[in-house]
């Protein structure tokens, strides 16, 4: 037994130095108490940075490899009070590498945009005023508070036809809310949404619930956002392609549902509702 314990410490010393041993070369630009930094890394880091003119690529890649290699020793540091053993870690390590992976799926299907025509984007441009010509920030007076555990209940807001109605319903409800004032942009909004908002009556509440939310308000005023116009050309071109992309994930999340299985327990069941809207998600 002592032996074997002893072969086993030689073993791992032998694995420490020939960490050290390792030597700042070729596409290695340096080495952390054993640990590589190369030159893809240095370069991810860099990104899609435009470098100034006059500035010399290799400044920026030293700066780039100096952060890297701070983040690194402090890694390290973390590691050494084992941090990267605690639920946090772990959790926080789960939802940023499920995020790297989705983005790594939306730049691989970003790769199979075709770039329109300038017809194609004059007609998109024409299409959604709400973004580019007519682009407008609303002041609105809203009401927020989170879905409720009834869903059902909203219904009853269809009846409000004034903010105090619905303050009023709320609080019959006993459902807390917060209201103030607050900025809408139309480019965020989008025109769909916008001319339904638009549609409705002077001083008629609209509510949009989403992403855990639930907000109802109406616009009390408007300011319109001047945009240089050969700005709008690639803003379209940008909008475009977020939406295309948008569809592919959306299609392929269509997909890895229907082939998936998902357990919920029982408290956390989603409605039917809820199941029917998460099958047929539109496109945003």
């Amino acid at each position: 037994m002592f032996h074997q314990r002893y072969l086993y410490g030689a073993l791992c010393f032998t694995v420490l130095l020939a960490g050290c041993d390792k030597e700042p070369e070729g596409q290695v630009a340096a080495v952390v108490n054993g640990e590589e930094i190369t030159l893809q890394e240095i370069n991810a880091e860099v990104g899609d940075a435009k470098i100034p003119e006059g500035i010399d690529k290799e400044v920026i890649q030293k700066a780039a490899l100096s952060r890297i290699v701070e983040r690194r020793l402090l890694a390290q540091s973390a590691r050494e009070e084992d941090l990267d053993k605690t639920p946090e870690y772990l959790i926080r390590s789960r939802q940023l590498e499920e995020s790297l992976l989705v983005q790594l799926l939306g730049k691989r299907a970003e790769r199979t945009f075709r770039v329109p025509d300038q017809q194609a984007i004059d007609k998109y441009m024409s299409e959604n005023p709400s973004m580019f010509a007519g682009r407008t920030v609303y002041t609105i007076d809203r009401i927020q508070f989170p879905f409720p555990g009834n869903m059902e209940q909203l219904k009853s807001l269809e009846d409000d036809h004034s903010m105090a109605a619905v303050a009023t319903r709320l609080d019959t409800l006993g459902i807390k809310y917060q209201r103030g004032l607050a900025k809408m942009d139309s480019a965020q909004l989008g025109q769909k949404r916008l001319d339904q908002i638009k549609a409705l009556p002077e001083g008629e509440p609209f509510v949009i619930p989403e992403n855990g939310l639930v907000t109802v308000a109406v616009i009390t005023d408007e300011n319109a956002v001047s945009t240089d116009g050969a700005d709008m050309g690639p803003m379209a071109l940008q909008a475009m392609r977020n939406q295309e992309l948008a569809k592919a994930l959306q299609e392929r999340l269509k997909q890895a549902r229907a082939k998936g299985e998902i357990k919920y327990q029982p408290r956390f069941e989603p409605s039917s509702n809820e199941k029917k809207k998460a099958e047929n998600v539109p496109a945003k």
